[in-house]
């Protein structure tokens, strides 16, 4: 029988130990996944073979340990958990810039559009932020939610591959943060994009979460979309060597898989087709919510994301016909005030999106009485 929502491992103290966790819960899986990861990479990359993977893996790991060495811990706890070498577990954290050894190969699909909207915006007055994340239709059985406490700083609730430290999510000092992959030259060894999408979500205000970016050698290029429940929405656009920031305060804010601000359009190196279905994507998803009559609501933005104009390659992507072959591998609305994700396994058109809580809450919603207790 077909998977029908996400697993929830629920991972706590302290980072070996969140590793560990992580890596017993999802131990099958993670050595299923690992497999595909090299098969797909053989399949699509020159001369690829699982050791020059590995020895790729290796490249990084310093940078790693050096910026992140909390992360450094967990990763190895991955490793000790699920049985296998710290290199594999090294791997997992590398999947884009693995399969972009050469930044041309055009043979590795990744889309994802993205949101945030401002709470003069939404019916419940809340900031809301979200995004489709389209890949490969293979990485759909690998999806995870993961609900971390550690032992220091906001406790994490956010999707992600398994094995892998994070993608988009939520915390529980109210950031949210979705995700969008872009494409420029100067990708190199360095800190990998989940460790530093695990960074901002480990932040409890948004100018430390700028430091992330400012501080990091970066490996790739990847558009971070952030929400705070203060109000705050900002969008960074980073290559590994320059990055830009766009405040988005009181307006939507929209994005897709291609550079925005005018300092970094020229770093653009999306192929021709799949440029112009990044710009219609970003396009459609501000022309549904302007023309929405009255506040967004729930409803409102799930019906958004599973926009099919311009089927199989809309808002809402389908494998089939698609001449890319990548899917909505799974849809999320996210509510970081409240610490609540939204989250389809595939396509929001196919599937329920389930919630997913980092609280236990007591009391009336929507009252200040209202207690939230972490689970």
């Amino acid at each position: 029988m077909a998977q029908s929502q996400l697993d929830l491992l629920r991972l706590e103290g302290s980072p070996r130990d969140i590793g560990y966790s992580h890596g017993k819960q999802g131990g099958e899986r993670i050595r299923s996944f690992l497999e595909i990861i090299v098969k797909h990479g053989i399949e699509s990359i020159p001369d690829f073979t699982r050791e020059k993977a590995l020895s790729h893996a290796k490249r990084y790991v310093p940078f790693i340990e050096d910026y992140a060495p909390d992360l450094a811990e967990e990763i190895r706890g991955i490793a000790e958990g699920a049985n296998i070498q710290l290199e594999e577990a090294y791997l997992l954290q590398l999947r884009a810039e693995l399969t972009q050894l050469t930044i041309e190969n055009e043979s590795t699909p990744e889309g994802c559009t993205s949101f945030a909207l401002p709470s003069s915006m939404t019916e419940d007055g809340e900031v809301c932020i979200g995004q489709n994340v389209d890949l490969s239709p293979f990485y759909k059985d690998f999806g995870v939610m993961l609900h971390i406490k550690p032992d220091k700083g906001p406790a994490i609730l956010c999707y992600s591959q398994i094995g892998t430290v994070a993608h988009a999510g939520v915390n529980s000092a109210g950031i949210g943060l979705a995700l969008n992959a872009v494409y420029s030259s100067d990708w190199r060894p360095g800190v990998p994009r989940p460790v530093l999408y695990r960074l901002i979500l480990e932040q409890g205000i948004t100018s430390e979460v700028l430091k992330v970016f400012i501080d990091a050698k970066r490996a790739s290029s990847c558009n971070y979309l952030i929400a705070n429940k203060s109000g705050e929405i900002k969008d960074i656009e980073v290559t590994a060597q320059h990055h830009s920031v766009m405040d988005g305060q009181e307006d939507l804010m929209v994005h897709a898989n291609h550079f925005v601000h005018p300092s970094m359009v020229k770093f653009e190196k999306r192929p021709k087709d799949k440029l112009e279905n990044s710009k219609f994507r970003e396009s459609r998803l501000r022309q549904l919510v302007y023309t929405c009559e009255g506040k967004v609501s729930l409803g409102k933005l799930k019906e958004f994301l599973t926009d099919h104009e311009r089927y199989p390659t809309a808002i809402c992507t389908h494998a089939e016909g698609n001449p890319w072959n990548f899917m909505t591998i799974a849809s999320i609305i996210a509510q970081p005030a409240d610490g609540i994700m939204h989250v389809s396994l595939g396509q929001g058109c196919k599937n329920e999106y389930v919630k997913y809580s980092l609280y236990n809450v007591s009391g009336k919603v929507g009252q200040n009485s209202e207690k939230k207790v972490l689970v």
